[in-house]
């Protein structure tokens, strides 16, 4: 019943083709991408906070989904929950922003899904595996169980327990060398963490993120959609290419369908860096991205950053709605 949900989910997925990443949370205060755990959350106080102007763009530039980042590697969590305190209910705001999210984007036509990262760096126990494992299983049922339908869950940020180096760039050699220290989920207990995602919501699509290095390929099983970060990526002098078939075999040998997520970025990192000199993409290059993953019948994420104030920089606005109109998709 299960690989049949899923298929049907997939399929429904793929008919979305445009959605809107949405990197936002205490580093867009502190100016960095990977936040250090370290900020107080009273810091995070977008005093303009407007979640329906998100909505609003999103559908005004064609997009038919939106992923936010309930929780970026900093720690910090846009939903009040009881298993931290550090999240939106100690900061300024104190707004619950994946409510105000799903809500707004739901009431626009659009379907939802969350980021949730994996690494963790303001968890007091994050390097007691089992503990912390729990600890996400947990976090990740209050997103499942409290804020509706979710159309797919993004994974981030495993090579920080997973790669020997703990960087994100990848070794194949790590492979072949049973000594390496590679690990494959084990400390996430992946598949109890995949296994209660689809027990509450059947339909709910798992994502885990491979980076830019190694675009389209699978990190491990189980899966149900690959990334291909940046569309194409030069790392070491060699082009990295997405893997477009999406045809997979388990390490059981069964046969998997597993469709393909490229995601790029408007701003020249994830999130909104105040003072940052900006070069934007250009409306071709919007299209150009678009155009490339409609080829292998993949879906577009495109991601933008809101700004300190809570508002999508009005210089995205333009290039997003200029290349809906050049798209034929408002």
């Amino acid at each position: 019943m299960l690989n049949q949900n899923l298929s049907a989910a997939k399929k429904e997925w793929q008919d979305l083709k445009y959605g809107m990443f949405i990197h936002f949370g205490l580093s867009t205060f502190e100016g960095i991408s990977c936040g250090s755990g370290k900020m107080d959350p009273v810091f995070f106080n977008p005093t303009e906070l407007d979640v329906e102007s998100w909505a609003k763009l999103a559908k005004q530039s064609g997009m038919k989904y939106a992923v936010l980042t309930a929780k970026h590697v900093d720690g910090f969590c846009l939903w009040p929950r009881k298993y931290t305190e550090y999240s939106v209910k100690k900061s300024a705001c104190g707004k619950d922003l994946v409510k105000e999210f799903t809500e707004a984007f739901r009431a626009n036509g659009l379907k939802v899904g969350l980021y949730y990262a994996l690494w963790d760096c303001n968890c007091p126990f994050y390097h007691d595996d089992k503990k912390y494992a729990e600890y996400m299983r947990n976090q990740v049922g209050e997103l499942l169980t409290e804020y509706g339908e979710i159309v797919e869950l993004w994974f981030d940020g495993g090579w920080d327990k997973e790669h020997p180096t703990k960087e994100w760039m990848y070794d194949e050699r790590w492979e072949r060398d049973r000594m390496s220290g590679l690990r494959h989920g084990e400390a996430w207990e992946w598949d109890k963490l995949y296994e209660m995602i689809h027990e509450f919501q059947p339909n709910c699509l798992v994502i885990n993120n491979t980076s830019s290095d190694r675009p389209g390929a699978v990190r491990y099983f189980p899966l149900d959609v690959r990334t291909a970060e940046r569309s194409e990526y030069i790392y070491q002098n060699r082009v990295c290419r997405p893997v477009i078939n999406p045809e997979f075999e388990t390490p059981d040998g069964e046969k998997v369908y597993l469709p393909l997520e490229f995601c790029n970025t408007l701003t020249p990192d994830w999130f909104y860096k105040r003072d940052q000199h900006v070069l934007h993409p250009s409306v071709a290059t919007i299209c150009g991205w678009y155009e490339l993953a409609r080829e292998s019948n993949s879906n577009l994420l495109l991601n933008v950053g809101p700004d300190c104030r809570g508002k999508i920089p009005e210089y995205h606005v333009e290039y997003l709605l200029k290349a809906a109109e050049r798209l034929g998709l408002c």
